[in-house]
């Protein structure tokens, strides 16, 4: 299947398979992601695929803070300020969840990976429920040939003209001013 980000009558299939509830794999820059909207059946519809336990959340990826800003309802100050300073990069943030609704996400995230910001780009809505490329449990498919093996039915976005495979994010959990690393990445918080 063509999967050229500039074709519009590819974006235009695209986004009415994420309407749908469809999902589909990219390249980051750390490993391939999986991605739908982030609505209840784009989330529900990830964490099936996957076979993932609810009790784990999704992060939501986005090319831009402005475009990721109205998923951070709740997020203190020093989350935005965190975003000013490392986005894009690869740092999640995210505030303390609980309980096991697919529909609550765990963090939000804006990589400097331009083949992501270029599918985000044509994607309505510029931003996705994310999780790795993989079966719940099992470590992350590593090509384009192994997401298709393993999931026939999502759209692989092939696109990674730029190297992956970097340190994977910093997870910084934000509890009111209470900064926790919960996942020492590529960036130093400091």
């Amino acid at each position: 299947m063509n999967t050229d980000l500039n074709d519009l009558d590819f974006i235009k299939r695209l986004n009415a398979h994420l309407k749908a509830g469809g999902v589909i794999a990219f390249p980051t820059d750390t490993v391939w992601g999986l991605g739908a909207l982030p609505t209840r059946r784009g989330a529900d519809a990830l964490f099936e695929i996957k076979r993932r336990p609810h009790e784990k959340h999704l992060i939501i990826m986005s090319d831009s803070l402005t475009h990721i800003r109205p998923y951070m309802n709740g997020y203190p100050a020093a989350a935005f300020e965190l975003a000013a300073r490392y986005w894009p990069g690869a740092l999640t943030l995210g505030v303390p969840v609980a309980g096991a609704d697919t529909f609550v996400f765990g963090g939000v995230r804006v990589p400097a990976y331009k083949p992501f910001q270029d599918l985000c780009a044509v994607i309505d809505g510029h931003c996705l429920a994310t999780s790795s490329a993989n079966i719940s449990g099992m470590e992350p498919l590593k090509t384009a040939d192994e997401i298709r093996a393993t999931f026939p039915d999502i759209i692989v976005i092939d696109n990674a003209y730029e190297k992956m495979g970097g340190r994977p994010s910093t997870v910084a959990i934000l509890d009111g001013d209470k900064i926790t690393v919960a996942r020492q990445g590529a960036v130093e918080i400091n």
